[in-house]
């Protein structure tokens, strides 16, 4: 099979597995972090088919967490592993791209995958922060707020001094997101190419944040 075939292939078979999803993570985001990853692969000298399977791929994991109902905290990555594994055998791949596309499914979360050592790892890993920071990260994090009856403005001492590794969502917000997670991610991007493009999101969510909390006072 060829490559652009390879990559229908995996576009139609992620997109079918995204159906239905709330819109925080639903195949937007995969196209966002696909576009994303593509840009910067081209500009890093990556393998531009490793980096889009991986792209299309990467979050297939949360139809079967949805499926099957997991109590366990967030094991999308490793379900996408899983899933993906059959499919790319079926493409007939040789061994070391399908090693190359699965370490960098497994490791676009750094968490129980390790951290990624290829460059299409990287990308595909800096892509998928880039994509939680900027004017998107905003709405996307809006997006799942309004999913579990979130608001807009909560102030920081109502969650200042709850456990940061607290993910419940009765006790999220954009203002604490931003602080113990999101204003961070510019620091861990892996490529230039992604520390560039996290600079100036960074920047433009700072901004955001600081206007919605204005405008909440009656400020402005």
């Amino acid at each position: 099979m060829n490559k652009e075939d390879a990559i229908k292939k995996a576009r139609d078979y992620a997109e079918s597995l995204h159906r239905g999803f709330a819109p925080s993570h639903d195949f937007s985001h995969v196209e966002r972090v696909y576009r994303l990853a593509e840009r910067i692969a081209t500009e890093e000298g990556a393998d531009l088919f490793i980096v889009r399977m991986a792209a299309l791929l990467h979050d297939i994991g949360r139809a079967e967490e949805k499926r099957a109902n997991c109590r366990e905290e967030d094991i999308h990555d490793e379900l996408s592993v899983k899933l993906s594994k059959p499919f790319l055998d079926d493409l007939g791949l040789d061994d070391m791209t399908k090693d190359a596309i699965i370490h960098a499914i497994a490791t676009h979360r750094h968490r129980r995958g390790g951290s990624p050592q290829t460059l299409e790892a990287r990308c595909l890993f800096d892509a998928d922060k880039l994509d939680s920071l900027g004017a998107v990260g905003i709405a996307r994090s809006y997006l799942w707020l309004g999913e579990h009856g979130r608001s807009v403005y909560y102030p920081d001492e109502e969650w200042i001094h709850i456990d940061p590794k607290n993910n419940s969502p009765e006790i999220d917000s954009t203002q604490r997101e931003w602080h113990i997670k999101l204003r961070h991610l510019k620091d861990k991007m892996y490529t230039d190419t992604g520390k560039a493009i996290a600079v100036e999101r960074h920047e433009r969510m700072a901004r955001i944040i600081e206007e919605i909390e204005k405008e909440v006072k009656g400020i402005i």
